[in-house]
């Protein structure tokens, strides 16, 4: 009896091992009435970073969907580049509530590799593109503007045109002085 408890707890623990948390799917945390939507928006969520880490989990909230929508990433881990979601339309307040990185604690959340964002985007329509901010790996923080280097790849890939606070603010010094 004591063996066959042994071999059932390490069947189960075997078992959580090899499938993950859960699969790599956006799903809706909340039991949501799926008749109130009317198809669906694209949001992008840029990763930029030099490789080391990569995201391991998300959640976007809506102001229709408080308990979110999450997707976890097992077998390929975004570490650059674009983390497309589709999210039902209409939605409101739509923002990344939280993310983790890969490389801490497995399938845990813990302080190093976890945080969240602060762009929220007022209201989504069905059809149409739009950019959540960008996850940097590497400061482990994530920011409104769209790396340069994917302007060019949201643009061709997904028909979306950088504007407003996407577009990183470039200022130079000038001075005033005379030497």
């Amino acid at each position: 009896m004591f063996t066959r408890k042994i071999m059932l707890g390490t069947t189960f623990l075997a078992w959580i091992l090899l499938t993950g948390c859960t699969p790599d799917t956006l799903t809706p945390v909340s039991n949501a009435d799926r008749s109130y939507y009317k198809g669906d928006a694209l949001i992008l969520i840029a990763v930029d970073g030099d490789g080391k880490r990569a995201v391991r989990h998300i959640e976007v909230v809506t102001k229709e969907e408080p308990l979110g929508y999450e997707i976890y990433f097992h077998d390929r881990k975004p570490d650059k580049g674009f983390i497309e979601l589709k999210i039902p339309t209409p939605s409101s307040n739509v923002r990344l509530k939280e993310y983790s990185l890969s490389g801490h604690y497995g399938c845990s959340r813990g302080k190093a590799g976890y945080g969240s964002g602060s762009k929220i985007i007022a209201k989504i329509s069905s059809g149409k593109t739009y950019f959540l901010g960008t996850i940097n790996t590497d400061m482990n923080t994530v920011y409104n503007e769209m790396p340069k280097a994917l302007v060019k790849e949201a643009k061709k890939k997904y028909n979306y045109t950088a504007k407003g606070e996407d577009i990183p603010k470039t200022s130079r010094f000038q001075s005033n002085l005379s030497l």
